[in-house]
């Protein structure tokens, strides 16, 4: 499923355990999705663009080959509440990983929004890597009011 939004679409993987990706379609991939978690992702992300503010923590994830330590961290980002960052150390420290591990899981996730990797940036305030797209990153982090 393709999903509209102001920085452009995103497009929607599900499996029965839950969505497998959410990501900017620059190559959409996959089958589309359909049916009510499908339709509740895309509710969730429009509204998030129409300025409200949605945790998607009662969105399922499929977790289906990822390490323990990946899940963990996702869980933990996951958390991090809409307008607020924190930085690749802090959560290093907490989950027993290095900053660039996290750096590096949060590079690979496929659940964008709903693992709020652009809530994540460095301890002096730089935003850090986002796979090439620190524009996206600024973007998002202005639009939720948590950067300058």
């Amino acid at each position: 499923m393709l999903i509209p939004t102001p920085i452009g679409p995103l497009w929607l993987e599900v499996s029965p355990r839950g969505v497998r990706r959410l990501e900017p379609a620059l190559f959409p991939r996959g089958l589309e999705a359909r049916g009510p978690l499908a339709e509740r992702v895309r509710e969730r992300v429009l509204a998030y663009f129409a300025g409200e503010k949605p945790d998607f923590l009662d969105i399922p994830l499929d977790y289906t080959g990822f390490s323990p330590k990946r899940v963990a961290l996702y869980e933990r980002v996951r958390l991090i509440p809409y307008g607020r960052t924190e930085s690749y150390g802090s959560l290093a420290r907490e989950l027993g990983l290095s900053p660039r591990a996290v750096g590096a899981g949060m590079r690979a996730s496929p659940f964008f929004l709903l693992v709020p990797a652009h809530r994540v940036i460095h301890a002096d305030g730089r935003l850090g890597g986002f796979a090439g797209q620190e524009g996206l990153k600024a973007w998002l982090l202005r639009f939720e009011g948590a950067w300058p």
